[in-house]
């Protein structure tokens, strides 16, 4: 699939929906369990990236925690929400695969439910483009929808985005040479369906991406 034709066809849905999408999220408790968890491994003060940050909800707890907390988001009414919300953090407005991040340059990434737009070969190599920006050590918090469906949806709350299930067994091998933490199917407070929370680190010493 040409990376263009998934990614402009989301954020174009998105775009056409930003109210609806924004009032829902809006609602929704934060912070949650699996977030706590995440704030927990990462150490005071910790430089942390909101990787697909929607409207800053979860943006705004890291900050409050006092982590370094910067957001990126691909949907510019998201990022203006977010800007709104959170008015002294950095948050770029930018695509996924044309995003650079530093090298080795967070302690922690925190990305829910955003990665769920990519196909599959586009999530292998932001999965790898991660694990570079962590540096030794850091936490990746990493929720994806459970299941096998991928393509466009048409019967959606967001009709015509892409969205991609994954299993655990497919989501195994893509770990290796992580130290997975937590790697677990669950609900979702705030989201309908079943969706798999994943807490793993960067191992220190030298990197191998398997």
């Amino acid at each position: 699939m040409d990376n263009r034709a998934y990614a402009e066809r989301t954020i174009a849905a998105y775009r056409v929906h930003a109210r609806k999408a924004i009032r829902n999220w809006a609602r929704m408790r934060v912070p949650s369990r699996f977030l706590r968890e995440f704030g927990r491994v990462l150490p005071a003060g910790a430089r942390v990236l909101d990787y697909g940050c929607g409207i800053g909800t979860e943006l705004g707890w890291l900050r409050r925690r006092r982590f370094d907390a910067e957001g990126l988001e691909g949907t510019w009414e998201f990022v203006q929400q977010a800007r709104r919300r959170c008015p002294r953090a950095r948050i770029l407005h930018a695509r996924f695969e044309t995003a650079h991040l530093p090298e080795e340059g967070y302690d922690g990434i925190w990305c829910n439910a955003a990665l769920i737009h990519l196909p599959p070969a586009e999530f292998r190599a932001q999965l790898a483009k991660l694990r570079r920006a962590l540096r030794p050590g850091g936490c990746l918090g990493l929720t994806l929808a459970w299941g096998c469906r991928k393509g466009f949806l048409q019967r959606d709350w967001i009709p015509g985005r892409y969205f991609a299930g994954h299993t655990k067994g497919e989501l195994l091998p893509l770990l290796r040479g992580w130290k997975v933490r937590a790697l677990r199917v669950s609900g979702k407070a705030g989201r309908q369906g079943r969706w798999i929370q994943i807490l793993a680190l960067r191992p220190a010493g030298r990197d191998k991406i398997g």
